[in-house]
């Protein structure tokens, strides 16, 4: 009878049990790479503006300035707290801003030089649906620091560290499980201040900047 009670009674659901999902969940959070670092060249494009520029207290009439782009090297550390949301930090090799004299200060030529590095934290979203390719969105926040200025038409030039806004756009073609392409672009606008001398009189102005940063490289994930 016990026999004919069990040939009755439901068989197991071949689903798997509770424990074997939460083992195979284990499992894929064993396997999930946490972190990434992508090594880049990045091209600086920068669009400047000087508004206000005094000369001994008074108004330069068609004053402005320009800045050269520049080249440098740059590497973003990346922490992925899920398969879409990173926290990532951005950061290189300080590049050269040429500042040159424009308008009527076109004749000065060559204002001053420094070299200058963002330092950007900023939040990412990835979207992971499409196969190989992971385009993403970035938004965060960056610090601007100017160092070594070196003085050329002007004298005692100086210029203020800023904290700027940070847009991202970019993309990641994965190939294979550790290693991927990225290329993305980065908008950081920022205003800021400079001072220095021409022929011993104080010069001082307002600087409003828009880099655009173009990135290529390659990532690891580990």
């Amino acid at each position: 009878m016990s026999a004919s009670i069990l040939d009755g009674a439901p068989r197991p659901s071949p689903c798997r049990s509770p424990f074997s999902a939460q083992a195979a969940s284990a499992q894929d959070a064993g396997d999930f790479r946490r972190w990434a670092v992508s090594l880049n060249a990045t091209r600086v494009a920068v669009s400047a503006d000087a508004p206000d520029i005094t000369l001994a207290g008074g108004p330069v009439p068609g004053s402005n300035v320009k800045i050269g782009d520049a080249t440098s090297a740059t590497i973003d550390v990346g922490y992925f707290f899920t398969p879409n949301v990173v926290a990532d930090l951005f950061l290189g090799i300080p590049a050269t801003a040429e500042i040159a004299g424009a308008g009527s200060l076109e004749p000065l030529g060559m204002l001053a030089e420094v070299n200058y590095g963002p330092v950007i934290l900023s939040v990412q979203y990835h979207f992971n649906d499409l196969g190989p390719v992971h385009p993403y969105l970035g938004l965060g926040v960056g610090r601007i620091v100017f160092l070594n200025e070196r003085d050329r038409a002007l004298t005692n030039f100086s210029i203020d560290d800023s904290w700027a806004p940070a847009a991202q756009v970019g993309v990641r073609y994965q190939l294979d499980a550790a290693w991927m392409l990225n290329a993305d672009v980065r908008y950081v606008p920022f205003s800021t201040h400079a001072t220095g001398s021409l022929g011993g009189a104080p010069v001082r102005t307002s600087l409003d900047i828009d880099p655009i940063l173009a990135n290529v490289g390659v990532t690891y994930r580990f």
